[in-house]
């Protein structure tokens, strides 16, 4: 009898379906289902490996990649909108194969590299000389991710982007309207910096603009791009790069008077402190806090309103009390918080009164701490703390003994009864 495997047709290399054999119009309604990014990764493996994408002499778009890249428009390419893991992986020959993919040099207005930290630059290649790019978000985080927050790309060079911008604004008919610099080019001590920034301002400078919301001419204008001292570390000299008179979202330049809040609210054009990115009012609000003055937009922080007086505060400044719950700003109500190491106990004046929730403040040092950081310090040695802080302690501790001694006269008392029960229930038993 014949074996089983004789009776079954051996699977030969022409067998083997390959997503190549696949109807085109099938691979180009799966693609509609992917992001942009994913989408242009799709096409650029459909034809060729991404280090292949720089050889002119080899590369060009299959049938099917060019079907795929066809049924998108390719105006805005935005990495946020792919998974964060997957665009920490992007190379630059990924980035040179993908806009190669879509004639990016031709069609690309917004380019938004989130999660880009393994690109050094090179993979923007294509865009050289392009004068269809409006904007470039080269700061590598999500549009409302603050800057302050690592991890910051330690590969991507303005060595290598510079010269790219460069090709960029000094081609004719230039339209870069927007840049976002990373947060580490912020360094003064960069000079290729600061001389492209002088270049680019220039540029602005001999555009015709007027402003979108009362058409008056910006001609005048001379720092559409400039340094700033970070309003919050002005000791370290930290500088913010801004973009003064263009909102991020909408690219429309708006007039100094039309920006300014106290002459026409609707129109204000405002720079977060927290995502260092500028938006008008119609995009994004940028509401002041009443305390501190620092602009904030509303998708970075959803800022509250002060129970007491209503107005709009940062969580810098306006707090809510641990016990009644209240949200106050310390203009209208004090409140006292702890300094103990990973405590965050916030007590408001009336409300601090009470011993059970009471955060003294030692006369001598200042130190301001709650009754469990107080032991909490004792416990762990107490060194730091000054006399007048041990003096404070000293009733807490006696007090924790106290309770210590009568819990141990409760666990004798228990044993006691344990040990009775024990003795009557061996003599039951004989």
């Amino acid at each position: 009898m014949a074996s089983s495997s004789t009776n079954k047709r051996r699977r030969t290399a022409a067998d083997t379906l390959y997503i190549s054999d696949l109807p085109i119009g099938f691979i180009v309604d799966v693609s509609a289902y992917l992001t942009k990014p994913s989408r242009a990764l799709l096409a650029v493996a459909l034809s060729a490996p991404s280090s292949s994408w720089k050889d002119k002499d080899l590369m060009h778009l299959s049938p099917m990649s060019t079907a795929v890249v066809s049924s998108q428009q390719w105006d805005t390419l935005d990495f946020e909108d792919i998974e964060r893991e997957l665009a920490n992986k992007l190379t630059d020959d990924d980035i040179f194969a993908i806009l190669k993919c879509i004639n990016a040099h031709d069609v690309l207005k917004k380019l938004k590299l989130c999660g880009c930290l393994n690109i050094e630059g090179h993979g923007l290649y294509p865009l050289r000389g392009s004068v269809v790019l409006e904007q470039i978000d080269l700061s590598l985080l999500a549009k409302h991710e603050e800057l302050w927050d690592p991890p910051w790309s330690k590969k991507i060079s303005h060595l290598v982007i510079v010269p790219i911008l460069e090709s960029i604004i000094s081609a004719n008919d230039c339209s870069l309207k927007y840049i976002q610099f990373p947060r580490k080019w912020w360094d003064s001590s960069y000079t290729q910096i600061h001389h492209f920034i002088e270049r680019y301002n220039e540029l602005f400078n001999t555009r015709d603009i007027n402003c979108s919301k009362c058409e008056e001419d910006m001609s005048n204008v001379s720092h559409w791009m400039e340094y700033h001292t970070h309003r919050w570390y002005p000791e370290t000299r930290c500088k913010r790069m801004l973009n003064n008179r263009i909102c991020y979202d909408c690219l429309e330049p708006i007039c100094h008077d039309c920006s300014n809040e106290a002459n026409s609210e609707e129109f204000s054009l405002q720079c977060c402190i927290c995502c260092e990115k500028t938006f008008c009012s119609d995009c994004v609000p940028v509401p002041e806090c009443v305390c501190c003055s620092d602009r904030i937009c509303e998708e970075c922080e959803d800022m509250k309103a002060c129970g007491e007086c209503g107005e709009v505060g940062c969580s810098k400044c306006l707090h809510t009390c641990d016990i009644c719950n209240r949200t106050q700003c310390e203009d209208c109500v004090g409140m006292n918080r702890c300094g103990g190491k990973d405590c965050s106990k916030e007590y408001c004046d009336d409300c601090n009164n009470e011993e059970e929730y009471n955060i003294t403040s030692c006369k001598e040092c200042h130190w301001e701490y709650c009754v469990e950081c107080k032991l909490d310090s004792v416990k762990k040695g107490g060194g730091d703390r000054c006399r007048s802080c041990a003096a404070d302690i000293v009733p807490l501790i006696l007090e924790e003994n106290a309770k210590l001694s009568k819990e141990n006269e409760k666990m004798a008392d228990l044993r006691r009864e344990i040990n009775k029960l024990k003795g009557n229930l061996e003599r039951s038993c004989c």
